[in-house]
């Protein structure tokens, strides 16, 4: 076996200046032209006469229907939230994606102690 030996350090392969070779940008401008000047995105006002008239004209919304619902195809329980308004689903647990993928695992599946034909 050969004996250990120190690491050899190597000096960089070159020490000259790198100069580029396209023309670096011109800096940025800290001010913008007044044209380009933007409002500003959100204002918001917190006046407490501005608060009382929202209040009122604000509609109370039905709050959103939750219920368990037991899946025929795939025999599992799902939790869905639906909008009273409208009767779409907001939300679904587990999602239809995975229901259907149960479904079809459910029918492909050979139940226990039935038997299966084989063929060559």
């Amino acid at each position: 076996m050969d004996p250990i030996r120190a690491a050899v350090s190597t000096p960089p392969v070159s020490t000259a200046a790198v100069t580029p070779i396209r023309p670096v940008a011109e800096p940025i401008r800290s001010e913008a032209p007044a044209s380009r000047v933007l409002a500003p995105a959100v204002s918001v006002d917190v006046g407490p006469e501005n608060s009382e008239a929202k209040a009122t004209e604000a509609k109370p919304t039905e709050p959103e229907r939750r219920a368990y619902i037991r899946d025929a195809d795939s025999q599992s329980l799902v939790f869905r939230v639906t909008d009273p308004q409208t009767g779409d689903v907001v939300m679904q647990i587990p999602d239809e994606v995975i229901l259907r993928a149960r479904a079809y695992a459910r029918e492909a599946t050979v139940p226990p102690g039935e038997l299966v034909a084989k063929s060559a």
